[in-house]
This record gives structure tokens, sequence and C-alpha cells, in this order.
């Protein structure tokens, strides 16, 4: 299994300081010249990411506040905060438009989850550059609680979970994951294939 550990930080968090997360397993598709990567830090409130997308001809036309965000250019974090299989996923795309679900793999056992405050509660900023886009956001765990209330976090703590771009719209299709998925058609939503995840110091 593969393992990332978040560094523990005190004010803004300092990127260049930060490990690297290669989001670089290509899935279901030929090899094409994109690519991703993440950060991901914590402190007392919140966790703290930063995804950047290296590819062309990006796509962000997913206004809808019900819009299919992966149909986009798109950088995903999903994450299993306690035992079980229920999971969260946060999709945006590069309009800050976001879908966040909440439930386990079965498409009808899953929520989509509306937060009217979501720019003020998670921050999401967007910078295009030139060779693709940067996104940051942090996920307070005030919002994770909601749904998992015994869900603590301490430096030791252990989580499952995983990081992807894909494009299913986009001029080339891609899919590419942190912790590779294992299945015949695209599919994200396997929490048997989430990495882990360790709150460090």
């Amino acid at each position: 299994m593969k393992t990332y550990t978040l560094k523990k930080i005190t004010g803004a968090p300092d990127w260049k300081n930060i490990e690297i997360m290669p989001i670089d397993n290509l899935l279901w598709t030929d090899p094409l010249p994109i690519t991703a990567q993440a950060q991901l830090c914590w402190d007392e409130e919140a966790i703290y990411l930063r995804m950047e997308a290296f590819e062309e001809n990006i796509r962000k036309e997913e206004t809808d506040p019900l819009a299919e965000i992966c149909n986009d250019s798109c950088l995903e974090f999903f994450i299993q905060p306690v035992e079980g299989p229920y999971y969260l996923n946060f999709e945006i795309n590069p309009l800050a438009n976001y879908l966040i679900g909440q439930g386990d793999c079965d498409v009808d056992n899953r929520l989509r989850v509306i937060v009217p405050d979501f720019e003020t509660r998670m921050e999401p900023k967007v910078e295009f550059t030139k060779t693709g886009w940067v996104l940051t956001y942090k996920v307070p765990f005030s919002f994770i609680r909601h749904f998992y209330p015994s869900f603590e976090v301490k430096v030791g703590t252990k989580i499952r979970g995983n990081c992807y771009k894909c494009g299913d719209l986009t001029e080339k299709e891609h899919y590419l994951a942190w912790s590779p998925t294992v299945s015949e058609e695209p599919a994200f939503h396997l929490p048997e294939y989430f990495g882990q995840l360790v709150f460090g110091e």
C-alpha cells in the first residue's frame, strides 16, 4: 500500500517544504502528455491541499451547481476518515466549481453534498500557469466530523485516501491516480485501492 505523510504546520502552508505526492499512474488510456501532483499538510483545524495539473487545452465548462465536474479538467481528493465502507470525495474543476460526495462505492448509497459557504469554509483558489493549473483549498475537520463524528486527529493518526486527475470530456480523455486503481473500466470509487495517509509531525 502506498503511504504519504502529511506534515503538521503552524500558520500558512509553506508549499516549498511540503512533500510532493505524484499523481502519475495513468489508467485506462494510452500514454498521454498529462500528469499531476498533490501536496497535503495539516494543523489542528484542517487538511490543506495544493494540487497541480500539467496539461494543455484545459477544459472548464461545467458551471452548473449540479454539474458532473469530472467532465472538465478535474483534480480529486478522496478520504476514508474512519474504517468502514464510507468515504468523502472532493472533485474540483479550474473554475473552482465542485462536487462533494459521501457514501460508499454504490452510487445508490452516495449523497451529493451542497456547501452554501463552500468558498468561505474551504477557500478554493485556482491559478493558471504556463504548464497547466494549480488548485489550493482546505478541508476543515469540522466538515469531516459532520459525517464522521468520531473522527479525531493527532500525530500518528492513519486514514485511507487517494488523489486523482481526470477529464472525461477533455480533448484527451485521461485518468491518473496516486495509488493505482484496478478495474476494467474507469472507476475511482473503489476504496480498496486507496493508499494510506499518515498525520505526521
